[in-house]
Protein backbone atom coordinates (compact mmCIF):
# COMPACT_ATOMS: atom_id res chain seq x y z
CA UNK A 1 0.00 0.00 0.00
CA UNK A 2 1.68 3.50 -1.21
CA UNK A 3 1.75 6.03 1.56
CA UNK A 4 1.84 9.94 1.05
CA UNK A 5 2.11 12.89 3.71
CA UNK A 6 -0.06 15.23 3.14
CA UNK A 7 0.58 19.20 3.88
CA UNK A 8 -2.24 21.41 3.69
CA UNK A 9 -3.11 24.85 4.25
CA UNK A 10 -4.60 27.38 3.10
CA UNK A 11 -3.41 29.76 -0.05
CA UNK A 12 -0.18 31.64 1.03
CA UNK A 13 0.09 29.89 4.06
CA UNK A 14 3.67 28.67 3.25
CA UNK A 15 3.21 24.90 2.42
CA UNK A 16 5.54 24.82 -0.34
CA UNK A 17 8.52 26.97 1.49
CA UNK A 18 7.78 24.07 4.63
CA UNK A 19 8.38 20.96 2.85
CA UNK A 20 11.36 21.96 0.90
CA UNK A 21 12.95 22.73 4.10
CA UNK A 22 11.91 19.51 5.27
CA UNK A 23 13.23 18.07 1.70
CA UNK A 24 16.47 19.86 2.30
CA UNK A 25 16.83 19.16 5.61
CA UNK A 26 15.90 15.60 6.53
CA UNK A 27 15.35 13.69 2.81
CA UNK A 28 16.96 14.94 0.45
CA UNK A 29 16.76 13.25 -2.66
CA UNK A 30 15.10 10.56 -1.58
CA UNK A 31 11.69 12.79 -1.54
CA UNK A 32 8.68 13.47 -4.10
CA UNK A 33 6.43 16.67 -4.17
CA UNK A 34 2.85 15.90 -6.23
CA UNK A 35 1.30 18.92 -6.55
CA UNK A 36 -2.12 19.07 -4.89
CA UNK A 37 -3.31 22.24 -7.01
CA UNK A 38 -6.16 22.21 -10.12
CA UNK A 39 -4.33 24.86 -11.63
CA UNK A 40 -0.83 24.32 -11.90
CA UNK A 41 -1.43 20.96 -13.88
CA UNK A 42 -1.73 23.73 -16.74
CA UNK A 43 1.36 24.89 -18.71
CA UNK A 44 1.77 28.31 -18.76
CA UNK A 45 -0.08 29.63 -15.71
CA UNK A 46 2.65 30.11 -13.68
CA UNK A 47 2.43 33.32 -11.70
CA UNK A 48 -1.30 33.70 -10.81
CA UNK A 49 -0.74 29.51 -9.43
CA UNK A 50 2.24 30.56 -7.29
CA UNK A 51 3.52 27.22 -8.91
CA UNK A 52 7.03 26.74 -8.08
CA UNK A 53 9.94 27.55 -10.26
CA UNK A 54 11.77 25.20 -12.91
CA UNK A 55 14.64 24.39 -10.65
CA UNK A 56 12.20 24.00 -7.37
CA UNK A 57 10.47 21.51 -10.03
CA UNK A 58 13.68 19.73 -10.86
CA UNK A 59 15.29 19.65 -7.19
CA UNK A 60 12.27 18.30 -5.17
CA UNK A 61 10.86 15.95 -7.96
CA UNK A 62 7.33 17.71 -8.52
CA UNK A 63 4.84 15.44 -10.08
CA UNK A 64 1.55 16.88 -11.14
CA UNK A 65 2.29 20.09 -12.50
CA UNK A 66 2.55 21.56 -16.43
CA UNK A 67 0.91 18.56 -17.70
CA UNK A 68 -2.10 20.24 -19.52
CA UNK A 69 -2.29 22.99 -22.05
CA UNK A 70 -4.50 25.74 -20.85
CA UNK A 71 -7.32 24.84 -23.63
CA UNK A 72 -8.51 21.53 -21.82
CA UNK A 73 -11.35 21.23 -19.38
CA UNK A 74 -9.77 18.98 -16.47
CA UNK A 75 -11.82 17.68 -13.83
CA UNK A 76 -11.37 15.74 -10.67
CA UNK A 77 -11.96 12.42 -12.62
CA UNK A 78 -9.23 13.46 -14.88
CA UNK A 79 -6.98 14.33 -11.70
CA UNK A 80 -7.28 10.94 -10.01
CA UNK A 81 -6.82 8.90 -13.06
CA UNK A 82 -3.21 10.80 -13.50
CA UNK A 83 -2.61 10.57 -9.82
CA UNK A 84 -2.94 7.38 -9.16
CA UNK A 85 -0.61 6.55 -12.45
CA UNK A 86 2.22 9.10 -10.71
CA UNK A 87 2.20 7.44 -7.52
CA UNK A 88 1.98 4.63 -8.28
CA UNK A 89 4.99 4.64 -10.48
CA UNK A 90 7.10 6.45 -7.64
CA UNK A 91 9.23 3.83 -6.17
CA UNK A 92 8.23 2.65 -2.48
CA UNK A 93 11.54 3.64 -0.52
CA UNK A 94 11.05 7.13 -1.24
CA UNK A 95 8.61 9.87 0.93
CA UNK A 96 5.66 11.36 -0.98
CA UNK A 97 4.16 14.86 0.00
CA UNK A 98 0.96 15.51 -1.29
CA UNK A 99 0.96 19.66 -0.99
CA UNK A 100 -1.94 21.93 -1.73
CA UNK A 101 -4.41 23.96 -0.73
CA UNK A 102 -7.09 22.10 -3.23
CA UNK A 103 -9.18 20.41 -0.17
CA UNK A 104 -11.90 18.94 -2.62
CA UNK A 105 -8.99 17.41 -4.68
CA UNK A 106 -7.20 16.17 -1.19
CA UNK A 107 -10.53 14.72 0.40
CA UNK A 108 -11.26 13.19 -3.20
CA UNK A 109 -8.07 11.23 -2.90
CA UNK A 110 -8.58 9.76 0.30
CA UNK A 111 -12.36 8.74 0.13
CA UNK A 112 -12.47 8.36 -4.19
CA UNK A 113 -15.46 10.48 -5.85
CA UNK A 114 -19.42 9.18 -6.08
CA UNK A 115 -20.97 7.96 -9.57
CA UNK A 116 -24.13 9.56 -9.92
CA UNK A 117 -26.98 7.67 -9.60
CA UNK A 118 -29.26 8.08 -12.62
CA UNK A 119 -27.28 10.43 -14.46
CA UNK A 120 -29.16 10.59 -17.17
CA UNK A 121 -26.18 12.35 -20.32
CA UNK A 122 -29.49 13.98 -21.95
CA UNK A 123 -30.88 15.21 -19.21
CA UNK A 124 -27.54 16.77 -17.91
CA UNK A 125 -26.47 18.21 -21.16
CA UNK A 126 -29.88 20.30 -21.46
CA UNK A 127 -29.99 21.14 -17.13
CA UNK A 128 -26.59 22.35 -17.77
CA UNK A 129 -27.16 24.62 -20.89
CA UNK A 130 -30.35 25.80 -18.83
CA UNK A 131 -28.26 26.99 -15.96
CA UNK A 132 -25.44 28.25 -17.60
CA UNK A 133 -28.12 30.57 -19.60
CA UNK A 134 -29.30 31.71 -16.14
CA UNK A 135 -26.14 32.96 -15.32
CA UNK A 136 -25.69 35.10 -17.97
CA UNK A 137 -29.36 36.01 -17.20
CA UNK A 138 -29.13 36.52 -13.91
CA UNK A 139 -25.74 36.34 -12.48
CA UNK A 140 -24.03 33.76 -10.77
CA UNK A 141 -24.67 34.94 -7.66
CA UNK A 142 -27.91 33.93 -7.94
CA UNK A 143 -27.38 30.22 -8.63
CA UNK A 144 -25.33 30.32 -5.99
CA UNK A 145 -27.73 31.26 -3.25
CA UNK A 146 -30.56 28.36 -4.91
CA UNK A 147 -27.69 25.81 -4.00
CA UNK A 148 -27.49 27.02 -0.79
CA UNK A 149 -30.76 26.93 0.01
CA UNK A 150 -30.93 23.40 -1.74
CA UNK A 151 -27.97 21.99 -0.48
CA UNK A 152 -25.77 24.09 2.21
CA UNK A 153 -23.00 21.84 2.93
CA UNK A 154 -22.19 21.16 -0.82
CA UNK A 155 -22.60 25.12 -1.15
CA UNK A 156 -20.14 25.86 2.03
CA UNK A 157 -17.48 23.32 0.53
CA UNK A 158 -16.97 25.39 -3.08
CA UNK A 159 -16.02 28.44 -4.56
CA UNK A 160 -19.15 30.44 -5.06
CA UNK A 161 -17.54 32.21 -7.69
CA UNK A 162 -16.66 28.95 -9.90
CA UNK A 163 -19.19 29.00 -12.30
CA UNK A 164 -18.28 25.49 -12.97
CA UNK A 165 -18.51 23.58 -9.63
CA UNK A 166 -21.80 25.66 -9.02
CA UNK A 167 -23.52 24.28 -11.94
CA UNK A 168 -22.48 20.81 -11.56
CA UNK A 169 -23.89 20.48 -7.66
CA UNK A 170 -27.14 22.14 -8.82
CA UNK A 171 -26.81 19.89 -12.36
CA UNK A 172 -26.44 16.65 -10.31
CA UNK A 173 -29.43 17.48 -8.08
CA UNK A 174 -31.96 18.41 -10.47
CA UNK A 175 -30.68 15.33 -12.49
CA UNK A 176 -30.41 12.50 -10.07
CA UNK A 177 -32.92 14.08 -7.04
CA UNK A 178 -30.30 13.80 -4.75
CA UNK A 179 -28.07 16.10 -3.03
CA UNK A 180 -24.77 16.83 -4.54
CA UNK A 181 -23.29 16.41 -0.78
CA UNK A 182 -25.31 13.16 -0.06
CA UNK A 183 -23.99 11.41 -2.71
CA UNK A 184 -20.74 11.76 -1.68
CA UNK A 185 -20.79 9.99 0.69
CA UNK A 186 -21.03 6.44 -1.45
CA UNK A 187 -17.36 7.33 -2.60
CA UNK A 188 -14.57 4.60 -3.06
CA UNK A 189 -11.08 5.58 -3.17
CA UNK A 190 -9.56 5.26 -6.43
CA UNK A 191 -5.73 3.88 -4.94
CA UNK A 192 -5.69 2.04 -1.74
CA UNK A 193 -3.37 4.72 0.81
CA UNK A 194 -1.76 5.21 4.16
CA UNK A 195 -1.85 8.95 4.89
CA UNK A 196 -0.26 11.43 7.63
CA UNK A 197 -2.18 14.69 7.43
CA UNK A 198 -0.59 18.09 8.12
CA UNK A 199 -2.26 21.51 7.98
CA UNK A 200 -0.22 24.70 8.23
CA UNK A 201 -1.80 26.78 11.31
CA UNK A 202 -1.05 30.18 10.56
CA UNK A 203 -2.70 33.28 12.29
CA UNK A 204 -5.75 34.82 10.46
CA UNK A 205 -3.97 38.32 10.35
CA UNK A 206 -0.63 36.84 8.95
CA UNK A 207 -2.06 35.15 6.28
CA UNK A 208 -4.23 37.99 5.02
CA UNK A 209 -1.21 40.05 5.06
CA UNK A 210 0.77 37.73 2.84
CA UNK A 211 -2.58 37.20 0.81
CA UNK A 212 -2.18 40.98 -0.18
CA UNK A 213 1.41 40.82 -0.66
CA UNK A 214 1.46 37.69 -2.49
CA UNK A 215 -1.24 39.50 -5.07
CA UNK A 216 0.97 42.23 -5.51
CA UNK A 217 3.91 40.76 -6.09
CA UNK A 218 2.02 38.17 -8.96
CA UNK A 219 0.85 41.66 -10.75
CA UNK A 220 4.76 42.92 -10.00
CA UNK A 221 6.39 39.95 -11.95
CA UNK A 222 3.72 40.16 -14.96
CA UNK A 223 0.46 38.37 -14.38
CA UNK A 224 -1.32 40.68 -16.81
CA UNK A 225 0.91 39.43 -19.53
CA UNK A 226 0.77 36.01 -18.50
CA UNK A 227 -2.77 36.27 -18.49
CA UNK A 228 -2.98 38.00 -22.35
CA UNK A 229 -0.77 34.95 -23.58
CA UNK A 230 -3.29 32.74 -22.41
CA UNK A 231 -5.83 34.34 -23.89
CA UNK A 232 -3.61 34.66 -27.48
CA UNK A 233 -3.61 30.46 -26.70
CA UNK A 234 -7.65 30.45 -27.16
CA UNK A 235 -8.43 30.24 -23.60
CA UNK A 236 -11.41 32.34 -22.44
CA UNK A 237 -13.26 32.10 -19.45
CA UNK A 238 -15.60 29.03 -20.27
CA UNK A 239 -12.44 27.25 -19.95
CA UNK A 240 -11.60 25.56 -16.33
CA UNK A 241 -8.56 27.06 -16.25
CA UNK A 242 -9.69 30.74 -16.24
CA UNK A 243 -12.22 30.00 -13.31
CA UNK A 244 -9.14 30.54 -11.11
CA UNK A 245 -8.99 33.12 -8.73
CA UNK A 246 -6.93 36.15 -10.35
CA UNK A 247 -7.20 34.86 -14.02
CA UNK A 248 -10.96 35.13 -14.21
CA UNK A 249 -10.23 39.11 -12.84
CA UNK A 250 -7.70 39.60 -15.11
CA UNK A 251 -9.51 38.06 -18.12
CA UNK A 252 -12.79 40.55 -17.41
CA UNK A 253 -10.00 43.53 -17.05
CA UNK A 254 -8.31 42.41 -20.37
CA UNK A 255 -11.84 41.43 -22.38
CA UNK A 256 -14.15 43.48 -20.70
CA UNK A 257 -12.51 46.37 -19.32
CA UNK A 258 -15.24 46.26 -16.30
CA UNK A 259 -13.11 47.79 -13.73
CA UNK A 260 -9.71 49.71 -13.25
CA UNK A 261 -6.58 47.83 -12.90
CA UNK A 262 -6.35 49.00 -9.33
CA UNK A 263 -10.50 47.73 -8.55
CA UNK A 264 -8.92 44.29 -10.13
CA UNK A 265 -6.13 43.79 -7.84
CA UNK A 266 -8.43 44.76 -5.09
CA UNK A 267 -11.53 42.29 -6.19
CA UNK A 268 -8.53 39.35 -6.27
CA UNK A 269 -7.26 40.16 -3.00
CA UNK A 270 -10.86 39.96 -1.37
CA UNK A 271 -11.46 37.07 -3.33
CA UNK A 272 -8.22 35.18 -2.06
CA UNK A 273 -9.21 35.91 1.29
CA UNK A 274 -12.05 34.32 0.77
CA UNK A 275 -11.00 31.84 -0.31
CA UNK A 276 -8.69 31.11 2.23
CA UNK A 277 -11.40 31.54 4.84
CA UNK A 278 -13.04 28.51 3.20
CA UNK A 279 -10.07 26.36 2.76
CA UNK A 280 -9.75 26.91 6.61
CA UNK A 281 -13.31 25.72 6.89
CA UNK A 282 -12.40 22.94 4.95
CA UNK A 283 -9.95 21.56 6.42
CA UNK A 284 -11.45 22.21 9.78
CA UNK A 285 -13.67 19.27 8.98
CA UNK A 286 -11.03 16.70 8.74
CA UNK A 287 -8.90 15.59 11.37
CA UNK A 288 -5.10 16.77 10.79
CA UNK A 289 -2.35 17.53 13.00
CA UNK A 290 -1.77 21.28 13.17
CA UNK A 291 1.79 22.49 12.73
CA UNK A 292 3.60 25.75 11.79
CA UNK A 293 6.18 26.62 9.39
CA UNK A 294 8.31 26.06 12.16
CA UNK A 295 7.85 22.71 13.24
CA UNK A 296 10.02 21.12 10.93
CA UNK A 297 12.27 18.88 13.23
CA UNK A 298 9.20 17.26 14.88
CA UNK A 299 7.41 16.81 11.60
CA UNK A 300 10.44 14.86 10.60
CA UNK A 301 10.32 13.01 13.15
CA UNK A 302 6.67 11.44 12.32
CA UNK A 303 6.99 11.01 9.02
CA UNK A 304 10.25 8.38 9.84
CA UNK A 305 8.27 6.58 12.14
CA UNK A 306 5.47 6.92 9.37
CA UNK A 307 7.95 5.35 6.95
CA UNK A 308 9.57 3.21 9.20
CA UNK A 309 13.15 5.40 8.12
Amino acid sequence: MKKIVFISGATASGKSGFVHNLIDKYFNNNAYIISIDSIQVYKYMDIGSAKPSIDEINKYNYRMVNILEPTVNFNIKDYLDIFKDVISNINDNKVIFGVGGTGFYIDAIKYGIFEEMNDNQESSQNIRKELYERIDKYGLESLYLELLNIDKDAAESIDRFNSRRVVRALEVYYNTGKKFSELRKTRKPVIDLEYLSYIIDIDREVLYENINKRVDLMFDKGLLDEVKRIINMGVNNSNTSMQAIGYKECYDYIINNSMSLDETIELIKKRTRNFAKRQLTWFRREEHRKITVNDIDITADDIKLFYGI
